[in-house]
This record gives C-alpha cells, sequence and structure tokens, in this order.
C-alpha cells in the first residue's frame, strides 16, 4: 500500500497535460501556417529563426491529419490513463498502470521519429523540442508508476485489455473532434484573411520602397509585357519554397492577371553559399543541377522534380530526374562538375545577401519583398491588391 501511495500521480498527470497543451498549441500553429496568417505562429520565432515551419512542412501532416493534432490526441488518452490509475492507485495490480507505460514508450518513439523528420527538414520547432521533453519526462514518471513485479512482456499484454480500449476511444474522439473543430474554423479564418490578412499584408508590402531585383539569366516564365513579375529566392530542399512553388503555380494557372515568375538560387549550404549556416546538405547539388538544366532550356521541368522528391536528392536521383525531364545526361553529368555552374548558383546567392535575405522562401512581388510561403488564395489576393490604387 505504501508503495502505491509513493507513485508520482500527480507530477505525471501534470506532465501528461502538458503534452496536450503543446498538442493544442502546435495544432493551432499548423492552421495559422494553413490559412497564411502569423498569429500563434510568431511565438515560435521568438525561439527560433526557423518557428515552427516543422509543423506545417512535409512531415507535418498524416493521411491529412496534423501530426500535432495526433500528438494531442495521444497526450490526452495518456492524461485520462493516468487519471484512472491514480484514482486505483490502492490497487496491487492494475492493467491501467501498464497501458500509461506502454502509451509513454509509444510517444517516446513518436518523439524520436518526428526528431529524425526535423533533421531531415533542417529546421527544428522550440515547440516540437518541448514535447519530445515532455515525452522523456512522461516515460520516466509512468515507469516509477508501473507495477515493479511485472515484466516488459507482462506489461503489454496487460495494456491489451481496458487500457487500449480506454485509449482509443479517447484518442479517437479526441482527433475526430479536433478535426471537426479544425476544419469548420479554417473556413472561418479563410473568410477573416480575405476581409481583413490580405489587405493587411498588402500594407505591409507597401510600407518600404519595391526594390529593383534584377537576376541576370534568370529561368523565366510567363510573358514579357507581365503586368506582375514574381522573383523567387529559394532552396529546393526546403519545405515552404516547395509550398511557394506550387502556390505560384497554382495562381499562374487560374488568374486572369498576366503573370510572370523567375527563380534564384539561395541555397542553404555553405558549401556554396558561404554566408550562410549549414542546414541543408544536398541543396548546393540540388541548385547546380537546376542551372544545368536552364542551360538546356528545361530548368522548370527539373525544378518540378525537385522540388517534388525532396527527401532524395542526393547525386545519383538527380541524375535519374534529370534523364526523366528530357535532359542530354551527359551533359548533365559534365555541366555538375563545371566550376562555371556552382560559381552561378554562388552568384545568385550573393545577390540574394546584397538584397537582404537571410532565409528561404524569399521573394518580390515587382520589387515588393515578402520572406515565407503564402497560400495560393492569400498570393492571388496580394497581387490584386498590389495591382490596385494605392489610395483608391
Amino acid at each position: 500500500m505504501s508503495e502505491n501511495r509513493s507513485r508520482p500521480w500527480l507530477p505525471l498527470l501534470f506532465v501528461a497535460l502538458l503534452g496536450v497543451a503543446d498538442g493544442v498549441y502546435l495544432t493551432l500553429v499548423h492552421l495559422d501556417y494553413e490559412v497564411g496568417r502569423a498569429g500563434l505562429a510568431s511565438a515560435c520565432h521568438q525561439f527560433s529563426s526557423t518557428g515552427c515551419s516543422v509543423t506545417a512542412g512535409r512531415y507535418g501532416d498524416f493521411a491529412g491529419v496534423p501530426v500535432a493534432t495526433l500528438g494531442l490526441g495521444g497526450a490526452l488518452a495518456t492524461a485520462v490513463l493516468v487519471a484512472l490509475a491514480w484514482r486505483r492507485a490502492s490497487r496491487w495490480e492494475d492493467p491501467l498502470r501498464a497501458g500509461v507505460v506502454v502509451l509513454a514508450a509509444l510517444a517516446v518513439i513518436a518523439s524520436l521519429t518526428m526528431a529524425v523528420f526535423s533533421t531531415l527538414e533542417g529546421a527544428w520547432c522550440p515547440f516540437c523540442v518541448a514535447w519530445y521533453g515532455i515525452n522523456a519526462a512522461q516515460a520516466w514518471l509512468a515507469w516509477r508508476c508501473r507495477d515493479p513485479h511485472l515484466g516488459v512482456r507482462d506489461l503489454v499484454d496487460d495494456a491489451l485489455g481496458l487500457p487500449s480500449l480506454v485509449a482509443a476511444v479517447v484518442f479517437g474522439v479526441s482527433v475526430t473532434g479536433t478535426m471537426l473543430w479544425y476544419g469548420a474554423r479554417k473556413v472561418a479564418l479563410e473568410a477573416e484573411r480575405d476581409a481583413a490578412i490580405i489587405p493587411a499584408l498588402v500594407a505591409e508590402l507597401r510600407a518600404s520602397p519595391p526594390q529593383r531585383v534584377a537576376v541576370p539569366d534568370a529561368p523565366r516564365k510567363g510573358p514579357a509585357d507581365a503586368e506582375i513579375v514574381i522573383v523567387e529566392f529559394g532552396d529546393f530542399e526546403c519545405p515552404h519554397c516547395r509550398k511557394l512553388y506550387e502556390a505560384v503555380e497554382a495562381t499562374l494557372a487560374s488568374s486572369p492577371r498576366r503573370i510572370a515568375i523567375e527563380f534564384a538560387h539561395f541555397p542553404l549550404d555553405s558549401s556554396c553559399n558561404p554566408r550562410v549556416d549549414r542546414r541543408h546538405p544536398h541543396a548546393c547539388g540540388a541548385a547546380i543541377a537546376g542551372e544545368c538544366a536552364r542551360r538546356q532550356g528545361k530548368f522548370w521541368e527539373l525544378a518540378s522534380e525537385l522540388f517534388a522528391h525532396q527527401d532524395s536528392l542526393e547525386r545519383e536521383a538527380l541524375r535519374e530526374y534529370a534523364g526523366g525531364v528530357g535532359l542530354d545526361v551527359d551533359a548533365f553529368d559534365r555541366c555538375m562538375v563545371d566550376p562555371e555552374a556552382a560559381a552561378r548558383v554562388t552568384a545568385d546567392a550573393e545577390l540574394g545577401l546584397a538584397l537582404g535575405i537571410t532565409g528561404t522562401p524569399t521573394f518580390f512581388i515587382n520589387g515588393y519583398k515578402w520572406t515565407g510561403a503564402m497560400p495560393a488564395a492569400v498570393l492571388t489576393g496580394v497581387i490584386e491588391g498590389l495591382l490596385a490604387p494605392a489610395n483608391p
């Protein structure tokens, strides 16, 4: 009995609820990123230059559900099991305690998996890192609350009964309820965005005078007499550059405006962009591949492949993509080791630094500078706002 009472139930419940709170916050951040507004996501930038971009990056969703929402459901299921097990703390043996241990172990595995994805992204979300710490503390406390006479296999066997049922119900209800709220809230925020956020973005862009941006021999898509020219400084390994690329493609396809897009390289890799910290190990190789495709008149075809395969930008993969879009592979191979191709990438990066660029994507809409991706609906609204008279 004294052993049961000495278990750290209160600290464990507190830590589990911290996990719930972190999951709620990151779900809201994911929504902000998806809708295209600063909102709560701005707090992330107080602790990290990359903010919480991992939350909305290529690994931020699973089957259409934000990973943060799944984490929220898991944390809530753990908290419920902890509360129920604490209530039954006087029992000599209780399967709910085994369920708490197993859920805590699964949370640690999830943390390690997301840490790997963060490494692949080259960015660390501060509140995700906090979640890793919460899950580690939760696992330690859960282990102290276990029935010590049970082995690991017995713990797993006990957890497969009532604890699994309780956890599954709580998890399912939590995720379903959150996603129903998420969908309704997204619709409301998109309406708010169109009415208030887009005009605010236009005003913010116009607050600074447009810059003259001339990238020598930049790959360009769109009419020569474009009324809007978007110049993107991007990195093929950057997930938000891919989001911007997709938004621009959607805008080009749907807007009645005459819009042109130009691309300049700004790889976040010190091997070809010496004045940045090395973050994306394959970014320079991918940028050089883009330059080699430009020489053969197929930059945009290869760019689509590079953005679509950000997980695999090794040298042999680049060669495969080049062949797939119809490049002369022998000429591509020679270009990839041509110092002038690498120098061209570095020249783009130096131009970006001269324009005050420190991160990607940074783009200029008729010279007005913006850093970060924009959803297609926001980009279209901003373009319309910039084309409208400044003081109607």
